[in-house]
């Protein structure tokens, strides 16, 4: 029957790493742009269970050529894993802790992150994979804009659902996220703010989102139209007439 036959049928087989059984790797159909797998890693400690990429993802757009030296260059990681309730630990690792009996739904959201972060790949093909450039750029323009504000990191807000997520920047207290058009940043970022807008310690919180629109003005339009209900949209290239700095090339 089928069923006997479906692990070998859509691709997805179990290797136990260790002698115990506790540590596995999992192989999946699913693959990079450059057709290396997504990694997927279990392991089993007393009644919790961990999904984790054993720090492959990095290891694999580091071998693309991206920069991912500090947390400026692993935001855009960050970005895609959170609003699944995947964390970057100091590792370096892409991990999820779940109890045992909800493994099933960690192991859905472990996926989520993994596909999510192939779609940015693939999104990213021909465009610059260092998001901490655009970040740079967002901070001395508003730096040059407001030469008074106090700018620093940005801080942690926790959302409704319990899961915490860090903006960019603040501005006077005020959170900045700065941001991309390919779908999958649009599509996190609208996650995150909805959930952090959703908690009532939140209610007064402002955010601005700084679109970059210097390469497709009319698709960061439309998707600031798609944020403009959760925070306050401010494109790049207005944020640049506002700091008056020429057009960064």
């Amino acid at each position: 029957m089928i069923c006997s036959k479906i692990s070998e049928l859509i691709g997805f087989e179990c290797h136990p790493l260790s002698d115990d059984g506790s540590v596995a790797m999992i192989d999946t159909p699913f693959a990079f742009a450059d057709g290396d797998g997504v990694p997927v890693y279990v392991e089993k400690l007393a009644n919790q269970v961990r999904f984790f990429d054993d720090g492959n993802v990095i290891l694999h757009f580091r071998g693309r050529g991206v920069t991912l030296d500090d947390h400026r260059h692993t935001r855009f990681l960050r970005n895609l894993a959170e609003p699944n309730g995947v964390q970057l630990n100091a590792m370096g690792e892409l991990e999820i802790w779940a109890k045992a009996d909800e493994a099933p739904a960690a192991f859905a959201r472990y996926m989520s992150t993994l596909l999510a972060v192939c779609a940015w790949e693939v999104d990213q093909t021909g465009a610059s994979t260092d998001t901490s450039l655009f970040l740079d750029e967002v901070t001395m323009c508003l730096r040059a804009w407001k030469p008074h504000a106090s700018i620093g990191e940005g801080a942690d807000y926790v959302g409704v659902s319990g899961q915490v997520y860090k903006m960019d920047l603040q501005l006077d207290g005020r959170a900045v996220l700065a941001i991309g058009t390919h779908p999958a940043t649009v599509s996190t970022a609208a996650k995150k703010l909805l959930d952090i807008s959703a908690a009532t310690e939140n209610a007064e919180l402002d955010v601005l989102v700084v679109i970059d629109d210097r390469q497709d003005a009319e698709l960061a339009k439309r998707e600031g139209l798609v944020l403009d209900s959760v925070s306050s949209v401010l494109m790049m290239t207005r944020l640049e007439r506002n700091a008056n700095t020429p057009r960064l090339q």
